[in-house]
Order: structure tokens, then sequence, then C-alpha cells
């Protein structure tokens, strides 16, 4: 049968239209129809990259010595162990002999088989100190030739495991576990297990984790929970999941189980969660926490990526309620995952209360990749914040005077001991007796912010004003945001001592303000002296005394401000600041009207708001625990005692000076002259003494002339040489 001409044709442009047709459809398809977003082009960015001349010199020393070469010996003097122990210490070896206070057990004697674990950071001074400096506990045997050193290293005697040349030696692996878990058993102190001394490297999740393309963030989490479903259940009961938990360091609050940041917690910063939830849970480790109908039984709207992010590239979205950030590879971060890091921590940490160091006295930006003078820890010893606070079931030890909530205590003293200063001078003795009465901090950290400038000063009353120019102070800070009011910032600051227990007074949600305040009232325009002279509200206050011996002297940033209260019912206000929607005027960062904010905020806290408010000033002590300066940068004693200034020093008390330079001694310490030339701003404190202001803190004055807390030595000079 014959095909009439005219259907050839027909079926070839229809042909020629498919192929047309099919090589526009990627062009098409690319084109959004009209309504729908354009796609976001996903970045893998790293937005806090390690700078190339960062070094954590510290640990980069401690690397080179735990890989260094030793000698090996083959040949060891027998010697009975408590015979040795007598020996060392006639030969006055001890503490003051040991040339490393922290070393790192990592060798290639050790991670011949494998590499489960990272390195040990060993404290080799805080064993000495549990110890009582008996050396020959671990270093039990000498080599045998008379010329060689006392003391050698664990690695000089074990090397190999099955040495057939010694074969009934143990390997260096071996005997580190043999030495430290037995000796750990034995004192019933110390960690035995594997994670109690190392870190655990994380496992590769490239051919692990099955995502689609653009997976959802609850479908990250659900792929996460295939595998670590026990970790969704212990997330449910945290702080950082709920925003509330125990609270057993507040008084008068001691048993409560609710208090927390998203409950009752109230700040001078951006003074309430509640009615804000979309911008502040910005920095929640969760997904779509926007109201109070938020399902916190939901495991899959938990953030496993914000913690566990090693790339660098993941972040919130920070008006989305915790979403991330659109442009988030979200299947190149789940494939990434490890141990939490500063940055990790950093991201919501270091920029809590709207900004980089606002909050926080003691973190910001700067300790992502900090020097080692800005911070010891990380800067010199690269430290990860859970080498601190340690974590058990997701619950993270460490606790703020900010927020009542507890999972768990950290102190400095759980690492160096309650007596710190391992040598044996005179000055050790004196310094260690020091740690009985005042915090590390306060002579470790004698400057808070010395890496950034934080906010000191924050004053709402002013907020609101459009028009008004914005100028920045020295450091580059604004002084003024119309959606927040008035800043005043702060370098290099000079913390506040007070005594400390441990415990916490704490102003909650409808706790009455200062009986003695008095406000200001709207309209009212009081000086800033006026203000700097209001009667304070203490939003937070240490808990201690002088007469307390569980109270430490213990240095705090003092965040002062004006904020607003209730005129009738004297409490502090919740006012809604962040809009719901593009409808929502009642928001003040809307229509800047402040009773419609109070109005909706006090509904929201489910208290009544009398429709009448006023200004009041307020405090909150934060304590300084981070920004730990290296021991040379310590506070010296005569910074502290002015007495010291005079012609007497150590000789008030020691006639017999053995040969020690008393005037050396008491002077050595923190150089505010040296501090400048590295650009802190801390003119003001170069040549001060009385640091901590021992009448302030209920002294008569210098304990050195008056005598301390619970000890008057009957013997002594005055003030004046006699």
């Amino acid at each position: 049968m014959k095909t009439k001409p005219r259907k050839i044709i027909g079926w070839s442009v229809l042909a020629v239209a498919v192929t047309v047709l099919w090589a526009l459809a990627p062009a098409w398809t690319a084109t959004p129809p009209a309504g729908e977003a354009e796609p976001v082009a996903k970045s893998r960015k790293d937005l806090t990259p390690r700078p190339e001349s960062w070094s954590p010199v510290d640990q980069v020393k401690a690397e080179e010595l735990a890989r260094k070469e030793h000698p090996y010996v083959d040949k060891v003097l027998m010697e009975d162990l408590p015979l040795r122990q007598q020996r060392l210490r006639k030969l006055g070896i001890g503490p003051k002999d040991m040339k490393q206070s922290y070393i790192l057990l990592d060798s290639e004697f050790v991670d011949t088989f494998d590499r489960k674990y990272e390195p040990v950071r060993f404290m080799h001074a805080k064993h000495s100190a549990a110890l009582n400096g008996d050396c020959a506990s671990c270093h039990h045997y000498r080599p045998e030739d008379p010329e060689a050193a006392e003391i050698v290293a664990c690695r000089s005697c074990h090397q190999d495991a099955f040495s057939e040349k010694d074969p009934e030696r143990i390997g260096l692996k071996a005997a580190y576990h043999m030495q430290c878990m037995d000796c750990h058993e034995q004192m019933k102190q110390g960690p035995v297990s594997c994670e109690g001394c190392h870190a655990k490297r994380p496992v590769d999740h490239k051919e692990l984790v099955k995502l689609p393309d653009n997976p959802s963030p609850q479908e990250v989490t659900r792929e996460c929970l295939r595998c670590h479903e026990q970790a969704g259940e212990d997330m449910l009961t945290t702080a950082h999941w709920l925003w509330r938990g125990p609270s057993p360091y507040t008084v008068e609050h001691r048993k409560s189980v609710l208090s927390g940041k998203g409950t009752t917690t109230l700040n001078n910063f951006c003074l309430s969660v509640l009615s804000n939830e979309s911008r502040c849970t910005s920095c929640h480790a969760g997904y779509g926490w926007k109201d109070n109908t938020f399902d916190f039984s939901n495991k899959e709207n938990m953030d496993c990526l914000v913690c566990h992010d090693t790339t660098g590239s993941y972040r919130k979205a920070p008006p989305a309620a915790g979403m991330p950030d659109p442009k988030v590879d979200m299947v190149f971060v789940a494939q990434n995952v490890g141990p939490s890091s500063r940055q990790t921590c950093g991201v919501c940490h270091f920029a809590g209360g709207g900004g980089d160091a606002v909050k926080h006295a003691d973190m910001s930006a700067e300790l992502n990749w900090p020097d080692r003078n800005c911070d010891i820890h990380m800067g010199g010893y690269d430290f990860s914040c859970t080498e601190c606070h340690e974590t058990r079931n997701h619950k993270i030890s460490g606790r703020s005077t900010s927020v009542p909530v507890a999972e768990g205590s950290r102190a400095c003293e759980d690492c160096h001991t309650s007596k710190p200063h391992y040598g044996e001078s005179l000055l050790d003795h004196h310094l260690n007796m020091h740690c009985e009465t005042v915090a590390c901090n306060a002579c470790h950290s004698p400057i808070y912010s010395k890496c950034a400038a934080t906010k000191t000063w924050w004053d709402w009353s002013t907020a609101g004003d459009k028009k008004r120019e914005v100028r920045k102070d020295k450091y580059g800070k604004p002084d003024y945001n119309w959606m927040k009011g008035d800043f005043r910032w702060k370098e290099a600051a000079k913390p506040v001592y007070a005594w400390y227990n441990g415990f916490m007074e704490r102003r909650l949600l409808g706790d009455p303000i200062n009986p003695e305040a008095k406000g200001f009232l709207p309209g009212e325009q009081p000086t800033p002296e006026q203000k700097a002279a209001m009667v304070v509200t203490d939003i937070t206050r240490p808990v201690g005394a002088l007469d307390d011996p569980h109270s430490k002297i213990t240095p705090f940033k003092i965040m002062a401000g004006i904020q607003p209260a209730d005129a009738k019912h004297r409490y502090l206000l919740v006012p809604h600041l962040f809009p719901y929607g593009k409808e929502d005027t009642s928001a003040f960062w809307k229509g800047t009207d402040w009773q419609a904010a109070f109005k909706e905020g006090m509904a929201k806290a489910n208290l009544p708001y009398s429709g009448e408010y006023m200004w009041v000033a307020t405090n909150m002590y934060w304590r300084i625990e981070h920004e730990v300066m290296p021991k040379e940068h310590a506070l010296s004693c005569v910074q502290c005692h002015e007495s010291l200034k005079g012609e007497r020093t150590c000789d008030r008390c020691h006639q017999d000076s053995r040969e020690v330079k008393f005037r050396e001694l008491v002077e050595q310490g923190a150089d505010f002259e040296l501090l400048k030339m590295m650009g802190r701003d801390v003119d003001d404190l170069i040549g001060s003494t009385d640091y901590i202001d021992f009448r302030k803190l209920g002294y008569k004055g210098d304990p050195i002339v008056y005598g301390g807390r619970f000890k008057k030595l009957p013997l002594g000079y005055g003030l004046t040489k006699k």
C-alpha cells in the first residue's frame, strides 16, 4: 500500500518538533514556572577556615616530643620500689624537676595496628600531685648505666610489643594501659574506660549515609537516627534540646525541673525567648520551634548537623526557627559528620545575644583560632570545648551563671587538682594556699574580653528612633540600634570580684524587682548620670560570703542595663520583639509600639500586664571562665597586696630569706605595660594594686596586714618597718 506524500511530511515535521522540544527540555525545566522560587545554589564553603599562619604552639611542641626517638634502655637497675622511693627523696628529685607538665601520649609503638582513638592528653603535673610527688610510682626503674638520668621516658624502656630481644618486657601500649588502669582502679579515681582517656576518632560516613539529592532537614535526621536511635532518645531530655531542666544551684528553686531560657529565665540582653521563638531558636539544636506548639517528642526535628558538622559549611538561617540556610549542601555535611568543635559550639555560644562577643565576657569568634595569649587551652593546646565540657548521653557538663540549668559541673581542679602549683618553691606553697580562697581565674584571667570587645551596657528605653545617627566607638562597635537601644562596649576589662560558693540568686519570670527600685516613665529622659545612680535590680547574683568556707573570690563580668518593668505589678516585662509574620504589627521590631509589644509578650508569658510600664536598672553577674592566660600573665602578688609595695615583702613573716629574692618573687606576673604593647586596652590598669579590692570583699584591708578569713598569724610586721 502506498503512503500519501502529505502524511510523510506530517510525520517528519512531528519528529523534528519532538527533537527540538527534547533539546529544549533542560532549559525549560531549569526555569521554574511563575510563582515558584529559583533553586538555591548549594555551597560547601568553610565559613571558619583555619588560617594558614595559625599554630597551637604548645600542642605542636608536645606532638614533636611525642614522636621524638629515645635510645632503647636494654638494662635497668633492679631496685625494690620502697627503696627507690626513699632514694629519690634523699636525692631531692620531685615535681620541681619535671620538664613537661603536659605530655601527649602518642607513638608509633602505640599506633602499630589501629588508630581508633586519638592520643591521650596526659597531665603529668596532675598525676604528680595526686601521688604526692612520688616519681617512683610510675618511673619504677632507672637505666643500669650510672651516667644515665635517674628518670627516663616510658618509651625508653617500653617500645615494641613482643620484642624478641626482651620477650619478658611489655610493649609501650601495654605499659601505658597497665600502669594507668591499675593505678586508677587501686586509687578509685581516674577513668578506666577507653573513652575516659582517649577521644574516639570519627567513622567515615561517606558510604554510610544514604540520602536523596536535596533532602529536607528532617530526612537527614531520620537517616542519622537509623543508626543512632539511642542518641536520639538521649537528646530528648537534654538542656540543649528542651532549653529547660533541673536547677540545683539556684537558691529557692533548687528542686525546679522546668527552669530555663525557654521558660522562666530572663536577662538584660534580648530579655526573653517567649513570643520571640522564631528568632531566638536560630540557636536551638532543632528545626521549627516557632511557638509553644513545638513538639519536643518528635526526634526528627532534632538538628544533628549543627553540632556534628566538620566541614564548616553548615549554618542556620537567622530568623527561620532553627531551619538551615537554604544554601547548605545537606548531603555533603551529613556525609562528613564527626565530633563537635570550637567552631560548631561557637556558632551559637560565641554569638549569643545577637552578635559576636555580646553576651559572654570570655567568648568570641576569636576563639575559633585564638592566639595562646588569648586563651592558653584553645590557642596553646588546641582544646575543643568538650575536652573540658565532657558529655554523657548528650548531657554536657559545665554550667553558666546566666541560666539555671545544670547537667554536671566542671572546675579547673578537675584537671589541675586543688594544688595546681606543682613546684616546691615558697611561691608555689603560698599560691596553693590561695587556692582555698581564690578561684583560679581570679588570677589567671585578670582581664576579660581581651580578644574582642564585649557589650557591658544595654539601654532598651531609647530604642525605636530610626532616624538617630549610629556612631562607632574606639573598638569599631555601634553605640545604638533602633531595634535595641543604646550600647556600651569594653575590651580588656577588669572583672568585678565577688564571693561565690557555686549557688546563684536568680530573678525568674514573675519575680518582684528590688523593692527599693524606682524606674522612670515613658517620655522621661534621665541623664546618663541619673541612670547610673538608679537603684539596681539584680537578675542574677552569686551567693557567698567572707565567712563562708565554701566561697571563693571569683571574677565576674557585670552586665548592666535599662529594661522594662510593669509599673503596678513590679516585675520585669517580656516584650514581643520579632514578628510572627508580615501582618504582625504587635512586634516592636515591626510597629515600634511598646504597649502592643508588652501586651502580646506577657500574654505568651501567661502573666497579667497592667498596661503601665516603667524603665528600671538591672545587673547580671556573668562568671569568667574562658580566655585563660598563660601562667606568666597571671596576677602578681603585689598587684593584689598593696602592702608588698612597701619596704617589706615576704620577709614580713619569713625572717630567713634562704637566698630567695623576695622582691622578684612578688612582682613576677601580669605586665600590663606588655599587654598594652600587645594591643590590649589596659591603660587604666598599668601600675594598679589592690586589684581585687579587699575592702569590698569584706576584709579590713590587705590580708597580709590585717589577717585572712580564718587564720590570724600572731607574728610579722605591721604597715611600716619596726
